[in-house]
């Protein structure tokens, strides 16, 4: 039965058990379907069977505008595949549809892991995808559900949520995220906030759930950090972590104290040396 057309009956065929997409458009299911009724199946749908009936593998939006437009028989391709084939199918049709969000993208793909056991290496090069793709979509899948809510409905970017999720405080997670919605934040900006937060984390840091005062929407800043040695601020990809014991704090307070006097002052205490 590897590739055979035939024609089956609509009702014998069921959606697939793991769709890509968990809800299908209505309007274009509708223009789908006028389409077919006045120009047929171009394209038979690809199915396997299922016991005495059928599973859709490709064309799982092709089959429900048939359904609409009334046709009791279609055209399908018919292969016997497993369920890693036809997930690795699936992946093939719709990873490219514009109308996937990466929600339903992350359901598909966590599926993928359980059924096949593959590593995310595995699972990248099965869909061809990078590893880095496969991973941000199992990070959707740990988002709290608001953030997945505002993914499907297109108002969180995925770039916004993915450095949101940065954040480990719930409460500040979620009141920055509506936020960024408000805003129409971009990867830059978030990312700007959450460079914030992480610092106010910092010995010394003051812990605050809104973005800095200094903030300016539309535009992308750097976090700045005050250096310890001659006090002035830096860009904080220019700065460097040091450790320091304990029993050495009063050595360092010191030499950081002499290093700030300034050379005319300091000339003065050494005895002009």
């Amino acid at each position: 039965m590897t590739n055979e057309i035939q024609e089956i009956y609509t009702d014998q065929i069921d959606d697939p058990k793991d769709a890509m997409r968990s809800e299908l458009d209505r309007d274009s299911l509708f223009d789908l379907a006028e389409n077919i009724k006045q120009n047929g199946l171009i394209n038979p749908i690809t199915v396997r069977p299922i016991g005495k009936r059928f599973e859709v593998v490709a064309g799982h939006r092709r089959l429900s505008a048939c359904k609409i437009a009334g046709k009791i028989k279609i055209s399908c391709v018919v292969r016997e595949l497993d369920d890693e084939q036809t997930f690795e199918i699936m992946a093939a049709e719709n990873l490219e549809r514009a109308d996937v969000d990466p929600v339903d993208e992350s359901i598909f793909i966590k599926n993928y892991i359980d059924k096949t056991n593959k590593s995310i290496i595995e699972v990248a090069k099965s869909l061809k995808r990078s590893v880095s793709y496969v991973q941000s979509r199992l990070i959707v899948g740990d988002m709290p559900e608001y953030m997945r809510k505002y993914l499907k409905e297109k108002e969180l970017k995925l770039g916004v949520a993915l450095t949101l999720m940065e954040i480990t405080d719930e409460q500040t997670r979620e009141l920055w995220t509506g936020m960024a919605i408000r805003d129409g934040a971009n990867v830059a900006q978030a990312q700007y906030w959450v460079d914030g937060w992480k610092r106010q984390l910092l010995p010394g840091g003051i812990r605050s759930e809104l973005p800095p005062d200094d903030f300016t929407p539309a535009t992308s800043q750097p976090v700045m950090f005050e250096c310890a040695i001659d006090g002035k601020k830096y860009d904080a990809r220019l700065c460097k972590s040091i450790i320091v014991s304990e029993n050495n704090l009063d050595v360092f307070y010191a030499f950081v104290s002499a290093f700030r006097i300034p050379p005319a002052e300091s000339e003065l205490r050494t005895g002009g040396e």
